[in-house]
């Protein structure tokens, strides 16, 4: 049989698209052959038109087809080779580099504390005690550090993981190309079988094939839920066996001054006044925990991806046997057919 294709350098003008019915357009706009469909005899000579007016010389007609005999032998053809595309069919594994996690990619918030020159303590030891609140409040308390290390876990699942547990019949989804690939197969086979026989003996939605792997797959869950990771992960326990970034050793660093302020007249006349205490130099100390608990990420960026990847790889091992099943039916199914 003879089919339409489309090589790389289709601009996307449009032309070829809306004088023949052979052809669609992709996402990116550019065309490509409608799949499965065979050029007809009766439109041969109007292809052949469109393919050298083609600005881009972009169009070629191509002999394709597996069949070596008419009729319902040549079938057995088409048959024999989608049993060897299937038996060929592999998904490829894939190691850390493919998900590579660099906490650089995912910039740390950074808290900021406004209390810094607050001339509102009455004395050093109330001004330390507020200092240390703060730093505690902002950096070293569970409720301040495990909200930083989720959305640093989100940010990596959204932008790095998120393709293979999309579990729909889009783009996006890691699986899509491969489901694509199948239906190409038995487009082709549907065409050169409509070709063969007709196309009253196979119904059109024989070569309908849309796979994906369930959402209560354990490996898409434990990818859906991979920033649940990040309580777990032992990053913080690291980031306090670092030198000097233990609790004291930040706060111990905070400074402390006093102003005097005026509090009206004493006894004879006397101008009274009181010490207010205040600190600073704690958004510093901020500053270095955030630089330490990135050192502390990129110590554990080994570990993150190895999780990573052992999920997905479990995921990709499920839906590549899933996928040689189901496509072992589709040619069970012709077999049956054509009998």
């Amino acid at each position: 049989m003879k089919q339409i294709k489309v090589n790389q350098k289709c601009s996307g003008c449009g032309l070829c698209i809306m004088n023949s019915s052979y052809l669609e357009e992709d996402l990116e706009g550019n065309a490509v052959p409608v799949p499965g469909l065979a050029i007809k005899e009766g439109d041969l000579e109007a292809v052949k038109k469109l393919v050298s007016e083609c600005p881009e010389k972009a169009l070629q007609i191509k002999e394709t087809g597996v069949a070596a005999k008419p009729g319902i032998a040549g079938i057995q053809d088409i048959i024999a080779d989608l049993n060897k595309k299937c038996n060929q069919l592999s998904v490829k594994q894939i190691t850390s580099s493919d998900v590579r996690f660099n906490v650089k990619d995912y910039p740390l918030a950074i808290p900021h504390s406004n209390k810094e020159y607050c001339r509102e303590y009455t004395s050093e030891s109330s001004a330390r005690s507020a200092a240390k609140e703060e730093f505690n409040r902002l950096c070293y308390s569970e409720s301040a550090y495990r909200p930083l290390l989720k959305k640093v876990f989100v940010e990596y699942k959204v932008h790095v993981l998120k393709p293979f547990y999309i579990c729909q019949d889009v783009p996006d989804s890691f699986y899509y190309e491969y489901n694509e690939k199948i239906r190409a197969y038995l487009n082709d086979a549907y065409a050169e079988i409509c070709g063969l026989i007709g196309n009253d003996r196979i119904p059109e939605s024989w070569k309908n094939f849309s796979l994906y792997l369930s959402e209560k797959e354990w490996s898409i869950e434990a990818l859906r839920n991979f920033d649940d990771r990040s309580d777990k992960s032992g990053i913080f326990t690291y980031l306090k066996s670092l030198p000097h970034s233990s609790f004291n050793d930040y706060v111990e660093y905070i400074l402390y001054d006093y102003d005097k302020r005026y509090v009206g007249e004493g006894l004879f006349g006397k101008s009274k006044y009181i010490k207010m205490w205040y600190f600073y130099g704690l958004n510093d100390r901020i500053n270095e925990f955030i630089q330490h608990l990135t050192w502390a990420f990129n110590y554990r960026a080994d570990e993150i991806e190895e999780a990573a990847t052992n999920f997905i790889n479990s995921a990709l091992k499920s839906f590549e046997e899933m996928l040689k099943k189901e496509f072992n039916l589709k040619i069970l199914k012709l077999q049956e057919l054509v009998k």
